[in-house]
């Protein structure tokens, strides 16, 4: 036997790894434990808890980095990536590998810039958390259901900017300048293109949209018809429409899903009921050859 098929047999030991189901659930308990040891970050920790999280951390990138080797080597590269859900998975240890990378040279040098470029790529942990998706059977279906309608999103999206801005356009000619009072000048105001945007997209959300009102019609010289008719057809709109939309387009891509699903079933059925006239036919000729014979 040569090295080549030592390796095939190795790499066989190394598929039965991988495809078995302790594997994965390792796996998966090793982000929850790694997902709690991030929540017990935070500001001003004592000491001991700081040097514990690191360590732990530090062990859990390893334990990634190990799982993302075995993989490697027993489905090949090809395969690895087919999967998308591993495009996650690899980009946030390659990531993780990077920040170790500069952790080092970091110490090595009392470079602050390193550190402090550590900490922007020490976010990207909590990316780890997604991959508790893929045991999630349910999750999965939803996440197919939303990327599959990502155009439609666009779509809306675009439709719901173009809305954004005519509204600004025309909260700025007619409320633009009217904000000013003797108590001072509220957050949201349409005096410049930027605050009258963001403040069109919080009578969007209904997020406090009333106090808006309200200021729009303290300044006498505007009467109270046009806020009404304004935030009004916006709501109704922007939130009652637009909004809508989307709950609309996630709607059709779970009925096509189901649609896919069931025709999928009929399929099955369909081809079963073929092979069982087949079998029948298949057992007359027999027994019609037994009877001549």
């Amino acid at each position: 036997m040569g090295l080549l098929g030592i390796w095939k047999k190795f790499q066989v030991c190394l598929k039965i790894i991988v495809k078995h189901s302790l594997f994965d659930s390792s796996m998966t308990l090793a982000v929850l434990l790694n997902t709690i040891v991030m929540g017990m970050e935070s500001h001003n920790m004592s000491v001991d808890l700081k040097n514990f999280t690191i360590v732990a951390n530090e062990w859990f990138t390893w334990i990634f980095i190990g799982e993302l080797t075995i993989k490697l080597l027993a489905i090949g590269p090809k395969k690895y990536l087919a999967d998308k859900m591993n495009w996650l998975d690899g980009g946030v240890v390659s990531i993780s590998i990077f920040e170790m990378l500069l952790t080092a040279v970091g110490t090595a040098g009392g470079n602050l810039k390193a550190f402090n470029t550590v900490r922007v790529f020490r976010t990207f942990r909590v990316l780890r958390v997604a991959r508790l998706l893929r045991s999630l059977k349910s999750m999965k279906v939803i996440l197919q259901v939303i990327i599959s309608s990502a155009d439609g999103f666009i779509y809306i999206t675009l439709l719901m900017f173009v809305f954004v801005f005519i509204y600004t356009l025309l909260g700025m000619q007619i409320f633009g300048g009217k904000f000013s009072f003797a108590d001072g000048k509220p957050r949201g105001n349409y005096d410049n293109f930027l605050i009258g945007f963001y403040t069109v997209f919080q009578v969007l959300t209904t997020e406090n949209w009333n106090s808006v009102l309200y200021d729009s019609m303290r300044n006498d010289t505007i009467g109270y018809y046009p806020p009404v008719i304004y935030y009004v057809s916006w709501i109704f709109i922007g939130n009652f429409i637009l909004l809508n939309l989307f709950l609309a387009i996630l709607l059709d891509g779970f009925l096509s899903e189901d649609d896919e699903e069931m025709g999928d079933e009929e399929e099955i059925e369909r081809l079963m009921l073929e092979k069982r006239k087949v079998a029948v036919a298949e057992e007359k000729q027999r027994r019609l050859k037994k009877m001549g014979s």
